[in-house]
């Protein structure tokens, strides 16, 4: 990891941000949000999605991102504007393996173990940081959300608004996915879903 090469990682995240591919990356940024209102993404990678709703709102913003390159690309091109905390939010908190390191691809549930991230417990992270409240999650964290979603629920934490990226290679027959979305249900309704990508609002 050279600064070459952040600056051209950088680069091609704002590039990304600045032109959306699909309907979902519009859907995914269209919220009612404020200068007030409190954002948190898991799994923030280089920072596209974060950079878009820090460009749209300006929220209190907060991305939590494992890999030392994504963490440090992010930091570039967020600047201030975001707390980036080199560390993924878990149900433990440890030093793990993460299996296809060094791609968007990196997970705590993926076989291999080429680099180690950093898991901080959940409740013990938002208490450290002092948020009480959260207004808007994303959870993107290829695989390990049926391990941190029912963990977070089962603290008590409830995001109004919750996004969630649900990867079929750590789920192959959608139990997992089909449990969680049970326990949503309970206090959530789904305003939208493209594919892997649902989006909920409490009722």
């Amino acid at each position: 990891m050279t600064p070459e090469q952040i600056t051209t990682w950088a680069d091609e995240t704002r590039y990304a941000a600045a032109h959306p591919e699909h309907e979902w990356d519009e859907k995914a940024i269209d919220w009612p949000l404020t200068s007030e209102s409190v954002v948190v993404e898991v799994g923030g990678y280089t920072g596209r999605w974060a950079l878009q709703i820090a460009d749209r709102y300006q929220p209190r913003l907060y991305v939590f991102e494992p890999q030392p390159w994504a963490f440090a690309t992010c930091e570039r091109v967020i600047g201030d504007r975001a707390k980036v905390l080199h560390y993924g939010l878990g149900a433990t908190t440890a030093m793990l393996p993460m299996g296809d390191w060094g791609t968007d691809g990196a997970s705590f549930v993926k076989p291999g173990g080429q680099g180690s991230g950093m898991l901080i417990e959940i409740g013990a992270a938002f208490r450290d940081l002092a948020i009480d409240h959260i207004d808007l999650m994303l959870v993107n964290i290829e695989g390990y959300e049926y391990t941190l979603l029912p963990h977070m629920f089962d603290q008590g934490i409830a995001p109004d608004r919750l996004m969630v990226q649900f990867h079929d290679h750590a789920d192959p027959t959608g139990d997992g996915r089909r449990a969680i979305e049970a326990r949503m249900a309970e206090r959530y309704q789904m305003v939208w879903e493209y594919w892997a990508l649902t989006a909920w609002e409490k009722r």
